[in-house]
């Protein structure tokens, strides 16, 4: 099943942030572990995590260093979010203080590469290209340079979802699974609008939150664009970028869109307290229906998402981490070593979803025992969808050391749309033409 634990999610304001504005001192960094700076037979690698991820780790390291001789893995909860000012501070100092591994969040992967281009070490020399194949396309080439060298391998991943409500598609008389696209979905929306009452799904129209924008994440990314492109440039002005903010645009001018501020969460959705059709969300929350909604139980199921395009992809990416190796790390193979077996054997992913729960980006993992049992609430084996959707060739989600800034831009024209009636095209060039004076970067040509 799906594990049960749920992430704490990192707002991506507060990444560019600490990238971009932390004030760096050497005195900073007494408070940092370090790598180990052993000369010996002996050898310590420290790694860094929190919460689950850590559990995980903890569990795979005795049989490593029973496989290892002369190797202790010490893994450390450094606690999110003071995890992300520790390595924005050690980065900063050229390494100093950082420990040979850490886990980091793909929305902070690409922000560090550009950020500080010597931070992590290069894994290609090691030998990390021959895993490519037992991962998720997007994912995977998330955590590469223009180089094309790889400089993280994944550890948990998520896809988006959609939740919806049988119980108000069969009173408006549709089917959800001949639902192929958001055109048809839309065509729904509005039969269950006129029968019901309920809304087809929610959205912050004010943007209280940087997370106002995951419906918008969703759509565009189905359309195989992203807020940046692989070259840096401002891309959510493109043509993905536009469909995905009208058809938001004409949900709303429809009456479909519940304005839900994102503070309040999904729960009243679930509950069926603010009703909607709809919940799109991240794989994670397939077991919070369990604990949020059980007097639901039979009236909420799960789908992968409908395509933009009849034939077009049916997932979308919704964040996931990698282990990395510090390029300051004074003993690098070690590390590597642990970071392949923790993430990239199936006796160390066993041992790591056993102590963690985290859905695993690792392909062979897909095929255990584990992941088919049927999830009890849905009564359907939850995995299928998410395998499926994974192993779709979706591109990687290419955030830069902009995408704060990028995301507030965009919030700002979404909130314009929804809000004001604004046109989608021209909030957006705006938006895109005020991020290109503040970062420099070039606009994307569609």
């Amino acid at each position: 099943m799906i594990p049960s634990r749920i992430r704490s999610r990192r707002l991506a304001a507060r990444a560019g942030a600490l990238v971009l504005g932390l004030a760096v001192t050497a005195g900073a960094l007494t408070a940092c572990s370090s790598s180990s700076g052993d000369t010996g037979g002996d050898k310590t690698i420290t790694v860094w995590g929190w919460g689950d991820p850590v559990k995980g780790m903890k569990a795979a390291v005795p049989s490593f260093e029973k496989a290892h001789p002369g190797v202790t893995v010490k893994v450390q909860d450094v606690g999110n979010p003071a995890i992300w000012d520790k390595i924005t501070t050690g980065m900063a100092a050229g390494g100093s203080g950082l420990p040979d591994v850490m886990d980091i969040g793909a929305d902070y992967m690409s922000n560090y590469l550009e950020t500080f281009p010597d931070g992590f070490a290069d894994l290609t020399p090691y030998g990390a290209d021959e895993l490519e194949k037992d991962f998720p396309t997007g994912l995977w080439g998330g955590a590469q340079k223009a180089d094309g060298h790889q400089y993280g391998i994944p550890f948990e991943v998520n896809t988006s979802l959609i939740f919806y409500r049988t119980d108000l598609f069969q009173q408006a008389g549709v089917d959800p699974a001949a639902i192929t696209t958001w055109d048809q979905m839309l065509d729904a929306g509005k039969k269950i609008k006129a029968a019901t009452g309920a809304s087809l799904f929610a959205v912050d129209k004010a943007a209280t939150q940087a997370d106002a924008a995951n419906f918008w994440q969703m759509l565009a990314r189905l359309d195989e664009t992203f807020f940046f492109d692989k070259k840096g440039d401002i891309a959510f002005s493109s043509e993905g970028g536009v469909k995905a903010l009208e058809y938001l645009k004409e949900a709303n001018d429809a009456g479909l869109i519940a304005d839900v501020p994102q503070s309040q969460g999904t729960t009243s959705q679930a509950k069926g307290e603010t009703p909607v059709a709809l919940l799109p969300l991240a794989s994670w929350a397939v077991n919070t229906f369990a604990n949020d909604a059980p007097d639901m139980k039979g009236k909420w199921a799960v789908r992968t998402p409908p395509a933009v395009e009849q034939g077009g992809l049916t997932s979308a990416s919704a964040g996931g981490t990698y282990l990395t190796v510090a390029k300051s790390s004074k003993n690098p193979k070690e590390a590597y070593e642990f970071v392949k077996y923790s993430m990239a054997t199936l006796e160390g992913q066993q041992e790591v979803y056993k102590g963690g729960g985290l859905f695993p980006s690792f392909r062979p993992m897909w095929d255990t025992d584990v992941f088919k049992q049927d999830n009890a609430y849905f009564g359907i084996n939850t995995n299928d969808l998410v395998i499926d959707a994974l192993n779709q060739k979706t591109p990687p989600d290419y955030y830069t050391k902009d995408y704060a800034k990028a995301l507030k831009a965009y919030d700002d024209a979404q909130t314009q749309v929804l809000v004001s009636g604004a046109d989608p095209k021209k909030a957006l060039d705006e938006a895109a033409d005020l991020l290109a004076q503040q970062t420099g970067r070039k606009i994307a040509k569609n």
